[in-house]
């Protein structure tokens, strides 16, 4: 059945939809609805003749007549105005999209041009405003996942770090009232073995309870993709795609799709939570403000630092307030206000450091708080600005003063506050400009890891942090592993003919202190650096940081003379500019190690990373392809199937690393004792199976063989036999006779013919 979708807003952007949504079979358009008379009109007129054809008697201002289609999918909705308008379309389920979702989910095939969707997807991960609720999107690139796959239902998880479990953010299939209700234990159940492994899995068929420890069983689950959302080596969540009807419902094309689509949902959260930070870092600066608001009125400072005391009383329930200040070099600290309304305070009251509890607070520069037995009574609060003691604000509570630790919280932020304001604007204002240069750092690293290519990823990385940090010169170089030097990769800047020269001399000498000392450099002034003070007469200012994988040097990332639109030379960095530019350099070693991390998943994907053996969906390919090249033939393929049958009590009595040890030994054993052009594989924790192609006239003859091969190695061995023997468990299947696909024939050869102990 064909979806039908409506387009609310003639815009240019949704009526260049209108070809690409006719070109897709499973979608039908019900109609255009703008409510601009004229525009439409004008809009369709500059349309193609077979598409204002296909529009015709489609569009109008008819948007009731829309809204009450019982079968409508969904609207494209141009404006905005869609839920707002039409809260009952909401209600019923039907999905309201923008043009460019609508374009991802509907214009794109999910074959060839999966690169391409994936590509406009990074477009809306640098779009987006994260910073307002990235649950919409989440929604969003769940709907594209279960569109480009053909999945019926899915999930996506994050990890909460206190509890170790998966929490549902956002779900098809999954009543929303039960999202909070789901907790899932890292390792339990498919997601959780894949949020403790870091690696993807494609289950087809029903999942089996006891490997993957599933609690709780879905019966309507025929196939599924659960792919880890992994950010800076850390597991931040797992991405789940099912099919309740089609066992073969994903491949190793779909498997692929969902990792690279994971990797960007693991940028947004990564954004989404360095945003948070940065709220959180900006909520303290509320109350300064706030503060800002109270003392930024006309007269003078005494009476702006009264009205702040009066303020402060109020909302401690009338409560005595106090405002000492503190002249630097002094050992005492003067009353500059108070909440007490009355004349002037006449002679200036002083208190020496270490008298009386106001005086001890200036002294240790510690707040001292006095509670009854559950509400606040006294505090003496030191206000600090930049480590310098700028005053100290006290509080006597009034009689009811408001309960609980909210008030002393905002009390606190108050202190802080009228520390910055007194102390100076402009320490605020940098705080903020600090912030915002953050944030711009932080979207530019995540825009870097969303790339794919390592040029690119170069090229970005040396502008992005010249740019964000106002440098003239950026300089990126990275250990070349053929000639084992490092060699500059990217340039970002203007230099060029000797004075290209001498900067990259200048950058060479910097690398090697990098490398060297494996820190960062600080040069605000060459000229006072006898390292690089040659280099002066061109270059001002430099600031370098180690590029690092594994905890090893790989590169080096170099700014040079730092820029100001108030200035016209150079000035110099500063430490704060070093902090940013090595987050930012965090940022540019993950998005090189995301694009080996992919290299290496294409290389190893088929194969089992403990043991070297290929893994089960490489041997159900091989084991598919076999079968096709042996139709008509009886007796040319055999399915040998291996258990260690007492695994659980060598976990028992000799602990998980000796049981490796066993697995690796039979991993071992199986590829001395196969013939060239036979294959086998590891299909479970404690499971292989071998693929015989031709196994001759007796294949219980070869599989008995292949048996006491192994048992001869194992015994062998007395310390893997002490005191628990390992036991082994074969079995065997032959094509047609005992299968004619490769689930039965694997099925049927884990029934056990033989055993040895």
């Amino acid at each position: 059945m064909r979806r039908r979708i409506a387009i609310y807003g003639a815009t240019p952007e949704a009526l260049d939809l209108v070809p690409l949504l006719l070109a897709n079979p499973a979608i039908e358009i019900t109609g255009v609805v703008d409510l601009e008379s004229a525009a439409p009109a004008e809009r369709l007129a500059s349309l193609p003749a077979e598409t204002r054809h296909a529009l015709r008697g489609r569009l109008g201002d008819d948007a009731e007549a829309l809204a009450g289609d019982p079968d409508l999918f969904a609207v494209v909705d141009a404006t905005g105005a869609v839920p707002e308008a039409f809260p009952g379309l909401v209600e019923r389920g039907v999905q309201i999209v923008t043009p460019l979702v609508a374009r991802l989910l509907w214009c794109y095939g999910a074959g060839d041009q999966k690169s391409e969707l994936l590509r406009a997807l990074q477009e809306v991960v640098a779009s987006y405003n994260l910073t307002v609720d990235p649950s919409a999107l989440f929604e969003r690139m769940l709907e594209i996942a279960l569109g480009v796959t053909g999945a019926d239902g899915g999930s996506l998880l994050l990890l909460d770090e206190d509890t170790g479990e998966l929490r549902v953010r956002v779900a098809v299939g999954i009543e929303p009232e039960l999202w909070d209700k789901i907790r899932l234990p890292v390792g339990e159940g498919i997601a959780g073995r894949v949020a403790e492994d870091a690696q993807p899995l494609r289950v087809i068929g029903k999942a089996d309870p006891q490997r993957f420890k599933i609690v709780r069983e879905r019966l309507d689950i025929e196939a599924s993709v659960s792919v880890p959302l992994v950010h800076d080596g850390n597991v931040l969540g797992v991405l789940n795609l099912h099919h309740g009807a089609r066992r073969d419902a994903f491949d190793e094309a779909d498997l692929a799709f969902a990792e690279q689509l994971a990797r960007l949902d693991a940028q947004i959260i990564a954004r989404a939570q360095q945003h948070e930070a940065l709220q959180g870092q900006a909520a303290r600066y509320t109350a300064a403000r706030e503060v800002r608001a109270v003392l930024g009125g006309h007269g003078p400072l005494p009476e702006r630092l009264a009205r702040l005391c009066r303020v402060v009383s109020a909302r401690s329930g009338s409560g005595i307030v106090h405002l000492y200040l503190h002249e630097p070099a002094e050992t005492e600290i003067s009353l500059a206000a108070s909440s007490l309304e009355g004349p002037a305070l006449g002679e200036e009251i002083r208190v020496p450091f270490g008298h009386g509890i106001d005086g001890e607070a200036a002294r240790t520069r510690e707040p001292v708080v006095l509670r009854t037995r559950s509400d606040l009574a006294y505090a003496a609060l030191p206000l600090l600005a930049d480590n310098d003691l700028v005053g100290v604000l006290t509080l006597q509570a009034g009689a009811a003063p408001p309960e609980g630790g909210d008030f002393e919280t905002a009390l606190f932020e108050m202190a802080a506050a009228a520390a910055e304001e007194i102390a100076a604007l402009r320490h605020a204002e940098r705080i903020a400009a600090r912030a915002a240069r953050l944030g711009a750092i932080n979207d530019a690293g995540i825009q870097i890891m969303a790339l794919s290519d390592p040029a690119a990823i170069l090229r970005q990385g040396t502008s992005s942090a010249a740019m964000g940090l106002d440098a003239d010169h950026a300089v990126l170089r990275l250990r070349d592993e053929g000639a084992d030097r490092f060699a500059i990769r990217s340039y970002f800047g203007s230099a060029d003919g000797q004075f290209q020269d001498r900067l990259f001399r200048l950058d060479k000498r910097v690398s090697v202190a990098v490398l060297k000392r494996r820190a960062p450099v600080l040069a605000p002034d060459l000229s006072q650096d006898p390292a690089f003070a040659e280099f002066s007469p061109d270059v001002a200012s430099a600031i370098a940081v180690p590029i690092q994988r594994d905890g090893n040097p790989i590169g080096t990332l170099a700014l040079y003379d730092k820029l100001s639109a108030e200035h016209f030379a150079p000035r110099a960095f500063t430490e704060n500019d070093l902090e940013l530019l090595a987050k930012f350099a965090s940022n540019l070693e993950s998005a090189l190690a995301n694009v080996q991390f992919v290299w290496r998943a294409r290389q190893f994907r088929s194969f089992d990373d403990a043991t070297g053996l290929p893994n089960r969906a490489y041997l159900d390919r091989r084991l598919r392809e076999e079968i096709a090249r042996s139709r008509g033939r009886h007796g040319t393929v055999a399915v040998a199937a291996c258990r260690i049958e007492n695994h659980a009590e060598l976990l028992a009595r000799r602990g998980s690393r000796f049981t490796e040890s066993v697995v690796q030994r039979v991993a071992d054993s199986l590829r001395t004792h196969l013939r060239d052009f036979d294959v086998a594989g590891r299909i479970g924790d404690f499971e292989f199976a071998v693929l015989l192609p031709d196994p001759g006239p007796a294949p219980a003859d070869r599989v008995s063989e292949l048996a006491r091969s192994l048992a001869e190695d194992l015994m062998k061995d007395d310390a893997l036999n002490d005191p628990v023997r390992v036991g082994l468990a074969l079995g065997y299947a032959v094509h047609p006779e005992d299968g004619d696909d490769a689930e039965t024939l694997l099925e049927n050869a884990a029934e056990p013919r033989i055993r040895m102990v």
